[in-house]
């Protein structure tokens, strides 16, 4: 399984104007409001590990911003004081947060990617960044996050002014598939649950559509263009066939063949076919 690691420095998303007060818990009156796009604030490095340091008078948050001069502008003057839950801290700043854990170090959150997170519950929900905003193809920006139990590994996605979240075994899924460059492309909706499992959309590398889907009995497995535009015909995972059980696969020459609980899909040019076991 292939392990992103970004290394470009990057500035970060387009957010709204303002953000909420919330974003400074316990300060009255804070808020973060979201810095004109500027290339100069191409301020963080994906990678990031902040070095093993022994001071009492500063934080690891205090240290990467005092000596980081470019995320130190693209964040701002700081919003309130650093904020401690547990085992993680972090402080809000005019643009954005930086969050530490001693497992995952110090890393920044910013714009659409930041409200997005704070509007799924924050880091009690998606576990805290593992990474700053990154830059991926297209301008699309993402920020990988440890998750939680319930979530598994999380990565929120951004592109052309959507933010989308991803988790678990369907997060998984589509990094073992190659991320947004490979057969199910970008993200088009959060990881969303429904009876009996999960689903995520996605564009597709044909922008046909591609479905992946998460039940415990079948796991996670893909389903795309015309033998998903049967197979949500036919009820989708809720009718007659159920869950996926394996990816599009090869079948009888240039064809292309599904599997599923309850039985098959195949897919031949534009013509389909289906059947039950």
């Amino acid at each position: 399984m292939q392990h992103r690691h970004c290394r470009r420095m990057i500035a970060p998303t387009l957010g709204a104007a303002l953000l909420a007060a919330t974003l400074a818990p316990g300060v009255a009156g804070a808020t973060e409001t979201r810095a004109p796009s500027d290339a100069r604030l191409a301020a963080a490095i994906c990678d990031y590990q902040q070095e093993s340091t022994d001071t009492a008078q500063s934080s690891p948050i205090d240290e990467r911003y005092e000596s980081d001069a470019q995320l130190r502008e693209a964040l701002g003057e700081p919003a309130g004081p650093e904020q401690a839950e547990g085992d993680v801290r972090w402080r809000a700043y005019e643009n954005g947060r930086l969050y530490w854990t001693e497992e995952a170090g110090v890393h920044a959150v910013f714009g659409d990617i930041l409200a997005k997170f704070l509007d799924g519950g924050g880091h009690q929900t998606y576990g805290v960044p593992m990474t700053d905003e990154c830059e991926a193809q297209e301008g699309a920006r993402y920020n990988h996050f440890t998750g939680t139990d319930a979530t598994g590994r999380v990565s929120i996605y951004w592109r052309g002014g959507d933010a989308f979240a991803l988790t678990g075994q369907i997060r998984q899924h589509w990094e073992a598939s190659g991320w947004e460059r490979g057969t199910y492309g970008f993200p088009t909706g959060d990881t969303t649950d429904i009876e009996g499992g999960k689903v995520n959309e996605f564009e597709g590398d044909d922008t046909f559509g591609a479905n992946i889907y998460w039940s415990a009995n079948s796991g996670a497995h893909g389903v795309k263009g015309k033998i998903l535009e049967t197979y949500l015909e036919l009820g989708g995972p809720g009718g007659d066939l159920g869950f996926p059980t394996t990816d599009e696969k090869p079948w009888r020459g240039d064809g292309k063949r599904s599997n599923f609980q309850g039985g098959w899909i195949t897919r031949n040019g534009s013509e389909t076919d289906h059947g039950t076991w």
